[in-house]
């Protein structure tokens, strides 16, 4: 027993080891919102199962098959040309349409019978297969369960590709890519050889890739297995055993009820095509195509868009909603694109989820509704609309739609239509002419000229993914390409509503870059309010009512690109702000360059913002000082530890019509004396001066290139300590110069810089003697440098800072930090 037992242990911890050897990759979420971005919300999918390197056939970079026992030899398809090299398979709660257009999630398999496979005792998912736990000599013998994709009638694609891999090369790169040609034939033996699997399964579907790195040569392999064409799974079985009766494509989608569509193929000479073909069709069902009729009559046969020249015939009609050979969707992405019989015309693939955790799949925004109807010559897919063909793009939709020609000037007047990338994948929700009329006229004319709030104003139209009308269920939600959350609505009476205020009065504009829908009203979103009203808006109404009483109200308004550093109300409460503004009230200039100094040319949002940076302000280029702190030894935010001239920055990157505002906690004043300036004009500090006088400290404190923190004792605290230690201050001025060392800081240290002690962690501060001061603010708010209090804080300097603390601070023997310390700049 006891023998079993040890045996049992080492093969335990052998299990556990190789558990730990493997590795798993997660795709980051880094990019910045911009026109091209995408936002991904999606966790992982519920119906693909993650299978680790144990569970799958060993792979080798020459593709040999793996071995098999007691299995026939699987037939290989050729992999398709538009396969996607990865997926990311994912799912999010229902009602949420974002989606990523690049290594987005796989088109699942629709809804199927759970075949529940079991993950105990071996069999599909089972690591070490036969037996329980895999220790069948233990425990008794149970019989060995094979992976349904060993299974019979199930067909092997195999693919390869090198990540230098292109199908363009980017002429600006050739040059580089000759010159370094040579140099990548070489391996580089010095780096590291790795071999990364990862495999992962749906219902008809098994995928393995490896990824090898050999020396800095990487290639990826990826296996894939699934059902031979015409072969299904069935539940509980192994392998594809059950074989389909395969009819003509024609006879199959004669059986879909899809008469109006066959009678269409039969009146436009198209059923030999059909015959003696192999093809993919997306077949709209009746309601669907007497739709669409109906449509084009009301229109006089002209298109949606009103022109014309695109009016499509029965025929086109047809060919747009057929695609050459077998299209199985999940081999596809979201944002795939497949190309039709029609001219070659675009169809767009996407995917949602649904509020039970299913997927709906369009094509051009048409919901699939009956899947996977395979024929002998081909696959037929019911659909609940008309997948009109994309010919064009965004841009040249708007320009020649007649109910687009506000919207046109405003992308014009911007200069925005440059954003529209060709490859991109857009929803522009574009307001009506009659939309833009229901604006103020003095508020529509400023839109079309393309003023400062026209740009933000447009982006909270665009989203960077395809949303179709089909997949706004209920409450939905998505993403603006400025990252903003927009509210979908699909009411009770089935009417689409934008954002609570903007009916669809048209949807599902089909382009080669996206899809346009048309709305009744302009959304103006807050952060497209002028400055002023932003103030407003934020309860920022002192430093408004300021803007107002300078008469400068346009003035701010008319700023385009910048920051604004805006007081709280209580900032105003101060007594010495009080006392200036008395003093300058009827001064309209002064007030003017008072708020000058509070704003900045370009936007400074706060993931761009560096610790002991000078910011230029708009007030005769006199300057703000920017500092960092981090409040937690392992953990900084700069939410809680940044201050502009030692005020706290309490509010971050409020947006307003092209600019940015951020709260402070203090009335922004510009210092006018240096440090030792500060010393000299205060009789508390009369002794410190005179001890200063004549040490390489005083050029110090004088010097306007410097940015430093000095920590001034008053003459009552100078008069505690022992008096021939005071005399030898006075009189020795090398000594005096190390003493007064130890009170310089080398970096600007806020009062509000300084967090509470974090247990088991010492904050230090480095001084111009090489020492280190700790520093910590106490639990009844004072705060400590060393074994002083400071008593006085942010006396503002043109290079730097002064508070006043309540002892001297004389140079300890040196010491080693102890253990936790940690510097409080965030350099």
């Amino acid at each position: 027993m006891l023998k079993k037992a040890f045996v049992l242990s080492i093969f335990i911890s052998y299990v556990c080891c190789q558990r730990f050897n493997e590795f798993h990759f997660v795709d980051p979420f880094s990019e910045s919102w911009n026109w091209h971005s995408r936002h991904n919300l999606f966790p992982r999918e519920r119906d693909v199962e993650e299978i680790t390197e144990r569970d799958r056939e060993p792979l080798s970079p020459n593709y040999q098959d793996p071995a098999t026992s007691g299995t026939e030899e699987k037939p290989v398809l050729k992999p398709k040309t538009q396969k996607p090299s990865s997926y990311n398979p994912s799912v999010i709660p229902g009602g949420v349409v974002d989606i990523d257009a690049v290594g987005s999630p796989q088109l699942p398999t629709f809804p199927e019978a759970d075949f529940g496979f079991s993950s105990f005792g071996g069999g599909a998912h089972s690591p070490v297969g036969g037996g329980l736990f895999g220790l069948g000599g233990f425990f008794g013998s149970v019989s060995e369960l094979k992976p349904w994709w060993k299974g019979p009638n199930v067909c092997i694609e195999r693919e390869e590709s090198a990540d230098d891999d292109e199908d363009e090369e980017d002429p600006l790169e050739s040059k580089k890519n000759e010159t370094e040609a040579e140099n990548e034939k070489v391996p580089n033996f010095f780096s590291t050889a790795i071999s990364l699997s990862s495999c992962r399964q749906s219902a008809n579907k098994y995928e393995c890739v490896t990824k090898i790195n050999n020396h800095g040569v990487v290639k990826t392999f990826t296996v894939r297995y699934k059902c031979c064409y015409g072969f299904v799974r069935t539940k509980g079985g192994s392998g594809c055993e059950k074989q389909l009766e395969l009819k003509p494509l024609l006879d199959t989608i004669s059986d879909l009820d899809a008469k109006v569509f066959r009678n269409l193929i039969q009146s436009t000479g198209l059923e030999e095509t059909f015959k003696n073909n192999n093809y993919t069709v997306f077949v709209p069902t009746d309601a669907a195509l007497n739709d669409f009729n109906e449509k084009m009559l009301e229109l006089n046969n002209v298109d949606l868009r009103g022109d014309a020249k695109n009016a499509l015939s029965n025929n086109d009609l047809v060919l747009s909603h057929a695609v050459a050979g077998f299209v199985d969707l999940t081999d596809y992405s979201n944002e795939d694109i497949i190309y039709s019989e029609n001219k070659n015309s675009s169809i767009r693939i996407n995917t949602y989820p649904t509020q039970n955790h299913e997927k709906m799949v369009t094509v051009n925004c048409a919901k699939i509704t009956k899947p996977n109807n395979l024929a002998s010559n081909g696959i037929a897919y019911l659909i609940d609309g008309v997948a009109t063909p994309a010919t064009q793009s965004i841009e040249d939709i708007i320009k020649e739609h007649k109910k687009l020609s506000n919207f046109r000037k405003v992308l014009e007047s911007t200069d925005s239509f440059k954003n529209l990338r060709l490859n991109g994948h857009y929803t522009i929700f574009a307001p009506t002419d009659e939309a833009f009329n229901k604006l103020e006229p003095a508020a529509k004319q400023k839109l079309l000229r393309g003023d400062a709030c026209a740009v933000s104003i447009l982006k909270h139209h665009v989203t960077a993914h395809t949303v179709c009308s089909a997949a706004i269920m209920g409450n939905a939600t998505t993403h603006n390409i400025e990252g903003e959350i927009l509210n979908l609505e699909r009411t009770s009476d089935d009417q689409l509503i934008l954002e609570e205020k903007a009916k669809m009065v048209e949807t599902d504009i089909m382009a080669i870059n996206g899809v346009i829908h048309l709305i009744d009203t302009v959304l103006i979103p807050d952060s497209a309010l002028h400055i002023n009203a932003a103030l407003k808006n934020e309860n920022l109404t002192k430093f408004s009512e300021l803007i107002e009483q300078a008469g400068f109200v346009e003035d701010i308004d008319n700023l385009n690109n910048a920051t604004v550093f805006a007081p709280s109300n209580e900032a105003f409460e101060d007594p010495k702000v009080v006392k200036l503004l008395e003093e300058i009230k009827g001064d309209k200039e002064k007030l003017r360059d008072l708020i000058l100094y509070h704003t900045l040319t370009g936007q400074l949002q706060s993931c761009d913002m560096n610790n002991n940076a000078l910011l230029k302000t708009n007030d005769h280029d006199k300057e703000l000082r920017l500092n960092l702190y981090s409040t937690l030894p392992l953990f900084t935010n700069v939410i809680n530890r940044g201050t502009i001239n030692c005020a706290k920055i309490v509010g971050f990157d409020e947006k307003s019509c092209g600019s940015v505002i951020h709260e402070v906690s203090k009335v922004l004043l510009p210092p006018t004396q240096t440090i030792l300036d500060l010393i000299n004009a205060d009789s508390k500090y009369s002794t410190l001066s005179k001890i200063i006088k004549g040490t390489e400290v005083e050029k110090i404190l004088q010097e306007n290139n410097r940015s430093v923190t000095f920590l001034a004792p008053t003459d009552e605290t100078l008069a505690a300590i022992d008096e021939a230690d005071l005399k030898t201050l006075k009189e020795d001025k090398e000594k005096a110069t190390t003493v007064l060392k130890n009170h310089i800081l080398t970096e600007v240290l806020c009062c509000s810089g300084v967090g509470p002690q974090s247990w088991g962690f010492n904050t230090l501060v480095p001084t111009m003697t090489r020492q280190h001061h700790q520093v910590g603010r106490t639990g009844s708010h004072q705060i400590r440098i060393g074994r002083a209090v400071v008593t006085s804080c942010d006396n503002l300097a043109t290079n730097g800072v002064l508070h006043t603390v309540n002892k001297v601070l004389f140079p300890q023997r040196p010491t080693s930090p102890s253990f936790g310390g940690f510097f409080l700049f965030d350099f």
